[in-house]
Order: C-alpha cells, then sequence, then structure tokens
C-alpha cells in the first residue's frame, strides 16, 4: 500500500515499535523451531506458536514514551470456507489511542503457507476433519514406527505444498484485494535456514535463538508472490526458491524471500509501509472484514497502543 506520511509515522513512538519487534521476533523463533522439530506440523499448528506467544505478553508501559502497548489474540476457528476459499488466516489490526481515545485502525491480512521437508509428508486437514471432528486422529491402527529415525531435511527445491499457480485461491484474494481496497500477505512458514537437516525422533539440540535463524518466517505481499506463481504453469506447486522477489540485502541472506515477520509487522505496517488505514469504524470494507458472518479470516492479532497525553509546557 501507499506511504501514508510521515504525520502518521510519528504517532506510534519508536520505542513501542522496538517492543513489538522483539515480541514477533520470538513468536518467529517458536513458530520456526516448531517446523524445524515437528516438519509434518500444520499450517494451524505454527499459527498457534505465534498466538502462543503473543498472549504471554501483557498489557506493557514503555519506560520512554509512556505508551502502553496491549497485544491480544482471537481465534475465531472452525470456519473454513468449505465452498470458497478464504482470503487469509490472520488479520493483523493495529488500533493506536490516545487515553484510550480512538485516533485510527490499520490492518493487513495474512495467508499462511508452509514449506514442505522432502521425505515427511504433511497430511492435511480435510473438509470431515472440521464437520466431524478429531476421531481420524486416533482411530489410525497402525502408524510408521516412532523408534525408527526417519531424517528429513529442507532445501531450495522444497515446496509450499498448499499452493499452486492459477488456483481459485489465486483468484479469490486478487480479487478480494481489487474489491476491498485491503491488502493481503502471504507469510511462509520456512526452517531455521536452507539447507536445513533433521530427524526424527530428535536426538540433537536446535538453535533456538533469533541470531541461528537467518530465514524463518517470512512476508511477501500477494501481488508479488502471484506473479512469482504466473512464472509457472498452471496448477504447478512452488518450489522455495521459486518465491522470491527482486530485493538484495548486505545483512539478510534471504532478503529474496520476503520481510522477517517481525520486520513486517514492526517496520513496514506500524510505519505505515504497509496495510491499510481506516479513520471511521463504519468503512464498508472493514464492516465487511470484521463483522460479516461470512468475513474472510480464521484469526486476528490486535496490537493496540494507548498514547498519553501530550506534555505541556
Amino acid at each position: 500500500m501507499a506511504h501514508l506520511g510521515a504525520q502518521m509515522v510519528a504517532k506510534i513512538p519508536d520505542d513501542a515499535i522496538a517492543f513489538v519487534r522483539s515480541v514477533f521476533a520470538t513468536a518467529n523463533t517458536e513458530a520456526t523451531m516448531t517446523l524445524a522439530r515437528q516438519p509434518s506440523a500444520h499450517e494451524e499448528m505454527l499459527d498457534f506458536q505465534v498466538f502462543a506467544v503473543l498472549d504471554r505478553v501483557g498489557p506493557t508501559r514503555m519506560s520512554g514514551s509512556g505508551t502502553v502497548v496491549a497485544i491480544d489474540t482471537h481465534w475465531l476457528g472452525g470456519r473454513r470456507h468449505w465452498m470458497r476459499w478464504e482470503i487469509a488466516d490472520i488479520a493483523i489490526v493495529l488500533v493506536l489511542r490516545r487515553n484510550g481515545k480512538l485516533l485510527w485502525r490499520k490492518i493487513a491480512l495474512l495467508q499462511s503457507k508452509r514449506l514442505y521437508s522432502r521425505e515427511i509428508s504433511v497430511v492435511e486437514l480435510e473438509q470431515a476433519d472440521f464437520r466431524i471432528g478429531i476421531g481420524r486422529l486416533i482411530d489410525r491402527e497402525s502408524i510408521t514406527s516412532l523408534t525408527k529415525p526417519r531424517h528429513f531435511s529442507f532445501t531450495t527445491e522444497c515446496v509450499y505444498g498448499a499452493m499452486a499457480s492459477g488456483t481459485d485461491q489465486v483468484k479469490a484474494i486478487t480479487d478480494y484485494s481489487k474489491k476491498r481496497n485491503i491488502p493481503v500477505y502471504y507469510s511462509f512458514y520456512n526452517p531455521p535456514t536452507i539447507p536445513f537437516k533433521g530427524s526424527l525422533p530428535r536426538v540433537s539440540t536446535l538453535p533456538s535463538s533469533p541470531t541461528a535463524i537467518p530465514l524463518g518466517c517470512r512476508v511477501l505481499r500477494a501481488p508479488d508472490a502471484h506473479a512469482a506463481l504466473d512464472k509457472l504453469p498452471k496448477g504447478t506447486t512452488p518450489q522455495f526458491i521459486q518465491m522470491v522477489v527482486a530485493v538484495q540485502s548486505d545483512h539478510d541472506p534471504f532478503a529474496d524471500h520476503g520481510w522477517r515477520l517481525e520486520a513486517f509487522v514492526a517496520d513496514e505496517v506500524m510505519r505505515c509501509h504497509e496495510g491499510r488505514r481506516f479513520k471511521s469504524a463504519d468503512d464498508k470494507d472493514l464492516q465487511a472484514l470484521l463483522y460479516a458472518r461470512a468475513g474472510p479470516i480464521n484469526s486476528m492479532i490486535m496490537i493496540t497502543m494507548d498514547l498519553p497525553s501530550p506534555k505541556r509546557d
């Protein structure tokens, strides 16, 4: 989305932005390490890892600016769009207030996708899992032995298995963005780095600090991701190496695969380079997103920043 101007940027203090960046960096680490430990984890499970970190924070006052930052998560659950594609898994909502009074809201939508390892497949959830229940998880009479070591790897040829060129979902996301003028982004769950190797059951210690995770969760604008898909034959599942944009960075070896999750939220959305701002609660696009029965999201992360009264001389 177009830059919204320096006036809006100045309303969010730097210490609040730095705090949110730190929290989302931890969330990125948790989701990334979950994928590294459990290569067949569903996207929903990885989303939950992000939510779990955010839920631990609680309202926090910034010592410098006096701004209070509160992060809340809301899981709507069970609202899979069985007859049509969903638009986004997560809505990131920024709410800026001063002493409780609303100043503006801002929204960016994330569609989650996860990278598949070469050796261990992912059993995707089906309509029956949502309509019937979880019985199939415990009804299986035989499974692959857990006592036999299984090795897995992530390479540049690995694919985002729940994504393909020319699908109804790609069209639905494009049409929704045009109709509602709300930007959609892809949130790609990746291992700590590529190439990456692991084994089940786990026998070695995995890296756990952000400095040991040069790749992790990355975010791309939907138009950029779709442009990469358009280069592939219809119905082709994209490889990691194919989902790139023309960006280079001396300090980020994977910059062409998108923003890190924490950089996207703090430096792009909060600094007003990405997302859409809403001044009025009556905006028809906002109403359709948040209140329509068939709203196109499964969950929401709401970041509320409450500014203190300005100091007077």
